[in-house]
C-alpha cells in the first residue's frame, strides 16, 4: 500500500509506511490527515516528479525497450570479443577476422598457395601460428560459423526487443550469446571440409 500528498494535482510525497506520512505532517500545516490517500498503484519518481506508473506505461516500456537493446548490444560486442578457441589457441572471430580469413582464402586460391604445406596466421594477441591447409580451413569455418552465429542471434534478440508489447513480455527475453554450442560448429566445419574433398 502507497500513502500520498497530493497539491494541484501532483504528488508531492509518498511512502509505504503511514506513520512516515504523519511524521512529516507535522511539518507541513497546510496539510491535515485526511489530505492522506492511499492506493495499491505504483508510484515512481520520475522527471522530478512522482507520477503513478500506469499513467506513463507506454514511456516506461519505450525507455525499458531501448535500456535492453543497449544491454544486446554490449553482449553483441562481448560475444565477437571473445574469440574462438582451436587447438588450444584463441582466435578472433569478430567481422573483421572473418574477413582477413576470407582474403586469405581468396589470395591462397588466387596464388594457388595450397600446394604448400602450411600458412602462416596469428592468434587472439598476433602471436604469430603456422597452420597447415587443412587446419587453416578448419578455423575458417568454425570463426565464419561462430560469427555467423552471433549475428543471427543478435538480430533475432533486436526484432523480439522491438515487438515486445509489455514490460512482461520484455522481461522474458533473456540475453546470452554463450558458446556452449561451439564444439558442434566445430564439428560441422571438419565435416563440411570432409565433404568438398570427397
Amino acid at each position: 500500500m502507497n500513502y500520498y500528498l497530493m497539491n494541484d494535482n501532483k504528488i508531492i510525497f509518498f511512502d509505504t509506511d503511514k506513520s512516515k506520512i504523519l511524521n512529516t505532517l507535522e511539518f507541513m500545516p497546510e496539510f491535515s490527515t485526511e489530505d492522506i490517500q492511499e492506493t495499491e498503484r505504483e508510484i515512481i519518481y520520475r522527471n522530478d516528479e512522482f507520477v503513478f506508473a500506469d499513467e506513463i506505461s507506454d514511456e516506461l516500456l519505450s525507455d525499458a525497450i531501448e535500456q535492453k537493446l543497449e544491454e544486446n548490444k554490449t553482449a553483441y560486442n562481448n560475444a565477437l570479443k571473445s574469440g574462438v578457441v582451436y587447438k588450444n589457441t584463441l582466435f578472433d572471430c569478430d567481422t573483421l577476422a572473418a574477413v582477413r580469413i576470407m582474403g586469405q582464402m581468396v589470395a591462397a586460391q588466387a596464388a594457388a598457395i595450397e600446394s604448400e604445406d602450411t600458412i602462416d596466421w596469428f592468434d587472439y594477441n598476433y602471436v604469430p601460428v603456422t597452420l597447415t591447409i587443412t587446419e587453416f580451413m578448419e578455423l575458417a569455418g568454425i570463426v565464419t560459423l561462430n560469427t555467423r552465429r552471433i549475428e543471427t542471434l543478435n538480430c533475432s534478440y533486436n526484432t523480439a526487443i522491438r515487438a515486445a508489447l509489455s514490460m512482461e513480455e520484455l522481461d522474458t527475453i533473456e540475453i546470452s550469446y554463450s558458446d556452449t554450442n561451439l564444439p558442434d560448429i566445430q564439428d560441422s566445419a571438419s565435416s563440411g571440409e570432409e565433404e568438398a574433398e570427397k
